[in-house]
């Protein structure tokens, strides 16, 4: 059981959004009264020292702009920031009018988040006209740790 409870991990750490379960207990677990899962935070928790994401505690793979486009929002609840804003702060290091970057980029990035995200995609708002925010919902659900 403990063989499959590491492949388990592995595996999630390896592909994004699969979570594994804690295998069966045993007679010998039940018996101890020991705990099967550790304690783990629940929701989304941002870590934006370690450059991490995870729900419910399993880790979030993202790419590189991913997690700078998310942590950059998530910096700034509940404010609106336009397309344009985030090409100069998430992708400073390329110039306007780069032959791969266009206002679309952005709209790729936030969809890739999204499904990334999945129950918890509603994080990122898309205001019409103006750009995307994020909306982290009630308190303890979404949690910005520095560390």
């Amino acid at each position: 059981m403990r063989l499959a409870d590491e492949f388990g991990t592995l595996i999630s750490q390896w592909l994004p959004g699969v979570r594994a379960q804690k295998a069966v207990t045993s007679a010998l677990g039940a018996q101890r009264q020991e705990p099967l899962v550790a304690d783990r935070p629940t929701g989304l928790v941002i870590d934006l020292a370690n450059r991490r994401v995870s729900i419910d505690g399993y880790p979030l793979r993202l790419a590189y702009r991913e997690f700078a486009l998310l942590a950059y929002l998530a910096r700034i609840p509940h404010r609106t920031v336009s397309r344009e804003t985030l090409l100069a702060h998430v992708w400073r290091d390329r110039h306007a009018g780069h032959a791969d970057i266009s206002d679309r980029t952005v709209d790729t990035h936030i969809r890739r988040l999204r499904a990334k995200l999945g129950e918890h995609a509603h994080v990122l708002t898309t205001v019409r006209g103006h750009g995307y925010r994020f909306d982290p919902g009630t308190p303890g659900h979404v949690r910005l740790t520095n560390g």
